[in-house]
């Protein structure tokens, strides 16, 4: 088993013996570097990527303040908290407004400070993987304004989030949490919303402008679990020589509608399975490439009545993943059959025999010749970290 990477913590008090407590307190957990001054704090920021700084407000040379709004322009994502003596209520909105994680006073609590960095690195990873995400499916977009509007969307979207996150953190009144978390409900739901946007304008530019290629579905499965490295989720594909057939078709409408299709599954289950099949050429060359996406975990008792066509109306029907944030499956499948079309097939649900829902796509590919690789072999693929 491969052990846990050490997270990278940063430092910055010009008092040795805060620097030389906060180490000792964190290096069982982290890797741990402390500088004395916030001109140093810049220049090994520049060196190395710190997910969380601590640091102080009251230091020789340039002040916490102005240490904090360069290590942000730096490093927007990294998580900047802020340690001083001093409590100040107006100090504490200027450091949240230029866009400090947290605000803790000396003498600080041992747990509490590690409960704060603990969620500091967990938001770091979100916004990384979110601006990634969006800079990945941007790639397919061929609009540079639109790919400008998203952009512009996502940034606010973050800090709002980001200052959400703030907040349940120091927000002790009930009323006021459960805001709280309606406010990071709706964040989170409006960045799903801009994905699909991006999804269906790049899917679809592409296919109209009769971008085929070929690629092998290997590939294809193998990115799907990538995307469920957050997840402890295990992806399991049935074994078939074609994970390594060579297929010519819209790659990027098939690889993203079965990204879909396992990740809708994937809050609701363990391990979701996915069957490959390719039917017989017709007479214009053509084969129908089935995707079925089972062990979804949604069942008919969760349906009230609704036939499994009602899943793919927007908002018909929800599901709640493991955070508590509810998502209406129909919008994302509303996509999936969307993009479907553009690859000349279609996205359709069914019931297993366990009254299961389950998802098949079919979309038409060309099959090309069967390439010198281990073939017949399947696949379990469990994210890093699982």
């Amino acid at each position: 088993m491969t052990p846990a990477v050490r997270r990278k913590v940063l430092v910055v008090d010009d008092e040795a013996l805060v620097r030389q407590t906060l180490t000792y307190c964190l290096e069982d957990e982290y890797d741990v570097t402390s500088v004395a001054s916030g001109e140093e704090a810049v220049e090994v920021s520049l060196r190395e990527d710190f997910p969380v700084v601590i640091l102080d407000l009251c230091m020789e040379g340039i002040s916490g303040i102005e240490t904090l709004k360069r290590l942000k322009k730096i490093r927007e994502a990294q998580n900047v908290i802020i340690l001083t003596a001093y409590q100040s209520m107006e100090t504490a909105i200027t450091a949240l407004n230029l866009g400090a994680f947290n605000y803790l006073t000396k003498p600080f609590d041992r747990v509490v400070l590690k409960d704060v960095i603990s969620r500091g690195v967990e938001v770091y990873d979100q916004q990384i993987y979110r601006g990634r995400d969006l800079r990945q499916r941007l790639m397919s977009v061929h609009d540079a304004f639109f790919s400008l509007l998203c952009h512009e969307f996502n940034t606010p979207l973050n800090v709002i989030l980001g200052f959400s996150e703030i907040l349940a953190s120091s927000v002790d009144d009930a009323e006021q949490q459960a805001w709280i978390k309606e406010i990071q409900g709706s964040g989170h739901h409006l960045h799903r919303i801009l994905m699909e946007i991006v999804d269906y304008i790049g899917v679809s530019s592409q296919a109209e402008a009769g971008m085929e290629s070929a690629f092998h579905l290997r590939d294809v499965v193998t990115k799907i679990a990538e995307s469920l490295r957050d997840k402890e989720v295990e992806l399991q594909v049935e074994p078939s020589p074609l994970l390594d057939r060579r297929l010519v078709g819209f790659e990027r409408s098939i690889a993203v509608i079965a990204r879909k299709l396992v990740g809708m599954a994937a809050p609701q289950s363990s391990r979701v399975f996915l069957r490959t099949e390719l039917g017989p050429v017709d007479e214009n060359g053509f084969s129908c490439l089935r995707l079925e996406v089972t062990g979804t975990g949604i069942y008919r008792s969760q349906m009230a009545g609704r036939e499994v066509e009602q899943v793919f109306q927007p908002y018909v029907f929800s599901t709640t993943d493991p955070t508590g944030q509810r998502t209406s499956l129909g919008l994302e499948l509303a996509t999936c059959r969307k993009i479907a079309e553009y690859a000349r097939g279609t996205v359709n649900g069914f019931l297993t025999a366990r009254e299961e829902v389950g998802f098949v796509a079919e979309v038409f590919v060309r099959s090309g010749y069967s390439v010198p690789i281990e073939t017949g072999e399947g696949l379990a693929l469990t994210p890093t970290g699982s």
